[in-house]
């Protein structure tokens, strides 16, 4: 997807650093014009997706021909962007990247959904579970993605809890919508690819994520058709090389739409007469005797006096070590850098 904006501003020095940082967005395509004139005459014989403009450029209206939308670069020291009530307005003086977001999340709204696209060849997702509650799926959801971003995939990380835990490494923030974005793009019918590319944010080692749920009550209202949407759109646009869902420990709708489109299943097992009861209950369920070809496990907490379940009759990816009170943060550090872990296998 290419989107052509023109960006018109006279002020030399912020007009240079906005066109710097949004040139090195690969799905723009950025042209530069000093003054209205030269705009509106470009205009008249060219087409651009999004013109974004600072309405004192020009003291009268300017006409716009041949756009999709007209952004406006509003401030507090902006004289006339009230001529421009009809257009998106964007903040001028903010982070670059929340004005690539803010254009971007317009523009979807706009243009509306297009045709289908599939571009999900190489994609790869991976559904990170587990029967036993703190058994580390989160720690092993971040480590994963990270060791992986490591090897040069570019790796998106989407918690499917009921409260986002992977928070604590990848923060929420209250300009962004996350995952309830994605599924209003899905009942609203707007353009997909775009939602995602407003709603994604880098976070921990360079990880790609979307803000998970935050309330219960969003969670539980979500629909099986639409997080049956998202999934799949967000496989189809090809925009990473695996996508990893940190998931909740029950068994409800969302996991079993993962599930049912997840390349591979990995379970985390841990220590302790009680897990090892709840994974042995888990294998003898109908869910995990569908879902078995594409299982791995992994047993997490592991010290000498480990004893690890044979209930669950999968291949093993590996061990992590027990790391006691460690901060989470050196403890992902340590899992990337120096446990085997063949990650490969989730890939293939």
């Amino acid at each position: 997807m290419n989107i052509s904006i023109a960006i018109a501003d006279t002020n030399k020095s912020y007009r240079e650093r906005l066109v710097e940082v949004l040139q090195e967005y690969e799905d723009l395509s950025v042209s530069v014009f000093t003054n209205a004139e030269r705009l509106e005459e470009t205009l008249q014989t060219k087409n651009f997706d999004i013109v974004f403009f600072d309405p004192d450029i020009c003291d009268k209206k300017m006409t716009f021909y041949n756009t999709k939308m007209n952004v406006c670069m509003y401030s507090d020291e902006a004289r006339n962007t009230n001529l421009y009530s009809d257009c998106v307005k964007v903040l001028k003086y903010q982070r670059i990247s929340k004005i690539y977001k803010d254009i971007v999340k317009a523009y979807a709204d706009k243009v509306g959904n297009w045709a289908d696209f599939d571009r999900s060849q190489n994609t790869r997702l991976v559904s990170v579970y587990s029967p036993i509650g703190g058994s580390g799926k989160t720690t092993i959801s971040l480590a994963l993605a990270s060791k992986l971003t490591s090897l040069g995939k570019s790796v998106l990380l989407l918690s499917m809890e009921q409260m986002d835990s992977s928070a604590c490494m990848n923060p929420h923030t209250e300009e962004e919508d996350g995952i309830i974005a994605l599924l209003q793009a899905v009942v609203e019918n707007s353009n997909f690819e775009l939602k995602l590319k407003g709603a994604t944010k880098k976070g921990l080692n360079g990880i790609f994520y979307v803000e998970g749920f935050e309330r219960i009550v969003d969670y539980n209202t979500v629909d099986k058709e639409e997080i049956y949407q998202v999934v799949d759109k967000i496989r189809k646009s090809g925009s990473y090389d695996v996508v990893i869902f940190d998931m909740n420990s029950c068994y409800d709708t969302i996991c079993q739409v993962v599930f049912e489109q997840a390349d591979s299943i990995l379970v985390v097992e841990r220590a302790g007469e009680l897990a090892l009861k709840k994974l042995e209950m888990f294998a003898q369920q109908a869910i995990a005797k569908e879902y078995i070809a594409k299982m791995y496990k992994i047993c997490n907490f592991v010290d000498n006096n480990t004893k690890k379940s044979e209930a669950l009759t999968v291949e093993s990816i590996g061990n992590v070590h027990n790391y006691g009170t460690q901060a989470l943060k050196e403890v992902i550090q340590a899992i990337m850098t120096k446990e085997a872990i063949n990650v490969n296998v989730l890939t293939k």
